[in-house]
């Protein structure tokens, strides 16, 4: 006799006697019963009620057969099954592999026969878990593959560009600034500066003015939107008497906008 091994063992069996002889040869191999289901049906509830760890399947039961019992556990409530026939079929065998079984036994199975069937059916049963689990971790890499590639598609391929205003024709045939069209199909965000060419075209002076802080406070006025001196000091980090200086240059060239409330100079990029 083995030590209690803490396994319960549903036993599906519509036949009073075989069902007895079953309970008893797990009893004295240690095992602990977990319920006795006359059908396929039965067999069904009481393994989401009672969750046994095998499940020991008659094919020949009333209600629902064997193979239509265990497609059905298996797939409301994944347990090892060994399933038990009276004659050694292969078709048979292979339809209840194939329905879920991990074993299976010929009427009358010895101690030795059945103990064996119980641990392949276990070992069986969990090896197919994980592999399940490796699938399902492969198909979310797969989705997540899928997503970014979907994302990159987004910008591949021949845009329509003008020629002088570098707007950008969409799949509507709208045209869009490219700052926005990029936004609206990437994860891209931008910050607003200026290139040396445009210093100099703009700013043909800042030469004479080394210290003259243009491309920091462009930016903070777009972040910003109306902003005084000193919150345009606060942001970029500079002395506000540099800030200021820089704004009135910058209004000179009508590139900034400024308006008084209340005794408060307020700027913002034109």
């Amino acid at each position: 006799m083995h030590n209690s091994k803490d396994i319960r063992v549903l036993i599906v069996e519509d036949d009073p006697m075989v069902n007895e002889m079953f309970q008893g040869m797990l009893l004295d191999m240690g095992y602990s019963i977990a319920g006795m289901a006359p059908d396929g049906e039965q067999a069904i509830k009481m393994t989401l009620a009672s969750q046994p760890d095998v499940v020991l399947m008659d094919l020949e039961i009333s209600k629902m057969n064997g193979i239509e019992a265990t497609r059905h556990i298996f797939d409301c409530c994944p347990t090892p099954v060994v399933v038990v026939t009276a004659f050694q079929n292969p078709e048979l065998v292979k339809q209840a592999s194939e329905a879920g079984a991990s074993a299976y036994l010929v009427k009358p199975p010895d101690s030795g026969e059945m103990e064996r069937a119980i641990i392949i059916a276990m070992a069986r049963f969990h090896d197919l878990m994980e592999m399940r689990q490796i699938n399902k971790n492969l198909q979310d890499r797969n989705d997540e593959l899928k997503i970014l590639l979907d994302k990159v598609k987004k910008l591949s391929g021949m845009l329509s560009i003008c020629a002088n205003c570098k707007r950008i024709r969409d799949d509507e045939g709208y045209w869009q600034d490219v700052a926005v069209y990029i936004r609206e199909h990437s994860e891209v965000e931008f910050s607003h500066g200026l290139c040396p060419n445009c210093i100099e075209l703009l700013y043909p002076d800042l030469d004479e003015t080394p210290d003259m802080p243009i491309l920091e406070i462009s930016g903070a006025l777009t972040k910003l939107g109306w902003a005084t001196v000193a919150e345009i000091a606060t942001e970029v980090g500079l002395t506000e008497s540099s800030i200021l200086t820089s704004l009135q240059h910058m209004m000179r060239d009508r590139q900034v906008k400024c308006i008084d409330v209340k005794g408060e100079s307020y700027y913002k990029l034109l």
